[in-house]
């Protein structure tokens, strides 16, 4: 199974990726390391998935690639994260990176016979809600 995942050097993205590398699945990641984090902190999340044969590191922005991986599973993690920077000066930073890249792989693989396209979100999108959360809350963004 050819896999693509976005964001694989952040948190969450890091650690889909060590599960399906365990599964033996094979893994291609896309992370551009972006400075909203330290670039430290992404190496380290990915230090045993380099190691592995069946990862391939794309260090590239989303929206600067002229096509993208034949895959059979896209795993879309890659965002500007928390809610405060879609509003004021950061506005256009936050719009292309988790618009516009969005729109962008969507239009990519749209046509594509892949089997899943998997779209990860934000807590963001339930407001202030109570906790705990539940998946199907009513959505405040």
């Amino acid at each position: 199974m050819k896999t693509l995942v976005t964001g694989c050097a952040g948190f969450i993205g890091s650690h889909l990726v060590d599960k399906l590398l365990e599964q033996g699945c094979e893994v291609i990641g896309i992370d551009c390391f972006t400075d909203y984090y330290q670039r430290g902190t992404k190496e380290a999340n990915i230090s045993t998935a380099v190691k592995n044969k069946n990862f391939k590191l794309i260090e590239e922005d989303i929206l600067e690639m002229e096509k993208y991986p034949d895959v059979d599973y896209v795993f879309h993690l890659a965002a500007q994260a928390g809610v405060r920077a879609s509003w004021g000066k950061s506005f256009e930073i936050y719009t292309r990176n988790n618009v516009q890249a969005t729109q962008k792989l969507l239009e990519f693989y749209k046509d594509l016979n892949i089997k899943k396209f998997v779209y990860a979100s934000s807590s963001s999108v339930y407001g202030d809600a109570e906790l705990p959360m539940k998946e199907n809350s009513l959505l405040k963004p």
